[in-house]
């Protein structure tokens, strides 16, 4: 009787040698999962200085020969309103210099992510004063809030600017 136990205890250990090396990379596969996607954004990160020279959107600059949108922010979808805010943008920054930072994804030429004059005013923060835009809390941090006015909270918000639905990598380190 002992022999067969013995037997079943001796194959109950070979089947746990048999599974310790696939345990073993499936949690090196987990513990790098986090790594490869911050490697992945790290990659993706650019950087572009220029001169503003046209805006197609109150979204989206033409800096140098490079196309930025800027992603911390949430324009109003309201025709009106949207030419009112790229007209304000054009009037307070067309011919200055910018510094831009962001993401590049995929096959995509546009530089997804934000832009600052040489003073270190955010050019996202310039539409939230004006009432033009407000904060998109998954992008910036919350960092343009405090300056929203009581016109952009009838914006409505994205789910992509929601922190708790956010997927995806997480916009560039500051």
């Amino acid at each position: 009787m002992f022999a067969a136990i013995r037997a079943e205890v001796n194959g109950w250990a070979r089947s746990l040698k048999r599974w310790r090396r696939p345990r073993r990379l499936l949690l090196v596969m987990v513990l790098a999962l986090p790594l490869i996607g911050l490697l992945r954004q790290w990659l993706c990160y650019i950087e572009v200085e220029g001169e503003i020279s046209a805006l197609s959107s109150a979204q989206l600059l033409q800096v140098g020969e490079a196309r930025v949108r800027l992603n911390e922010v949430v324009i109003t979808n309201q025709p009106a309103s949207a030419r009112e805010a790229r007209r304000y943008l054009q009037a307070q920054l067309l011919g200055q210099s910018v510094r831009c930072r962001g993401c590049r994804r995929g096959e995509s030429t546009v530089i997804s992510g934000w832009c600052e004059l040489p003073d270190g005013t955010r050019v996202e923060r310039l539409l939230v004063e004006a009432g033009f835009a407000r904060d998109c809390p998954a992008a910036s941090g919350g960092q343009h809030a405090a300056f929203e006015t009581a016109a952009a909270e009838s914006i409505p918000l994205p789910d992509r600017c929601r922190p708790w639905m956010r997927r995806g990598p997480r916009p560039p380190i500051r």
